[in-house]
């Protein structure tokens, strides 16, 4: 079964799902401000996707390109579709999707004094069971620190900085300053 990956505009008839879906899944000081996302998707900014199998809506994805690396910024699947196997159903039609690239996203750093450590660690078993491994960084931002996992080859420190100043362009890049460390 391949999942759809099917651009999100406003006119979608689950834009107000994945609106809703993103401020229930990602904690705050990891989303972006709701006009931000409501700019994008109204303005058609590329990388909104709600996710289909078949006529079924089961969530949505939020990816950014550069060069030969998908960063898979946002991924969550709907309250309803949890616990059904479509988390690895969507990794796996991205296979396709994204052939012959580098995808990369980021995790909650496993830190055992975490309230959700126990989320955070089956979290990362997910990734890894459906092909990802850790690029040995670390993603300082203000607010939190991420591990950066890869699927589909290396990245190193000086491509994950050129990454983050391409899509924060150089001013927020200055701001935010995210230190990308080794473990």
């Amino acid at each position: 079964m391949t999942i759809k990956f099917k651009p999100l505009t406003k006119h979608d008839t689950n834009y107000a799902k994945v609106i809703d879906l993103f401020f229930e899944a990602f904690p705050k000081v990891q989303r972006l401000p709701s006009w931000v996302v409501k700019y994008r998707l109204r303005n058609g900014k590329a990388g909104f996707y709600s996710l289909y199998d078949q006529d079924i809506w089961v969530g949505f994805i939020y990816v950014k390109a550069y060069k030969n690396i998908i960063f898979v910024k946002f991924f969550a699947i709907s309250e309803q579709r949890r616990s059904d196997g479509y988390g690895s159903k969507v990794m796996d039609s991205m296979k396709d999707e994204y052939s012959g690239q580098r995808v990369i996203l980021n995790i909650e750093e496993l830190d055992n004094s975490a309230d959700n450590f126990q989320q955070r660690i089956k979290r990362k078993a997910f990734y890894e069971k459906n092909g990802f491994t850790s690029t040995g960084y670390i993603v300082k931002e203000p607010a939190e620190r991420q591990e950066m996992l890869i699927r589909g080859g290396t990245i190193c420190k000086e491509e994950i900085e050129a990454m983050y100043k391409h899509f924060l362009g150089n001013l927020l890049y200055a701001i935010l300053k995210p230190e990308i460390l080794e473990i």
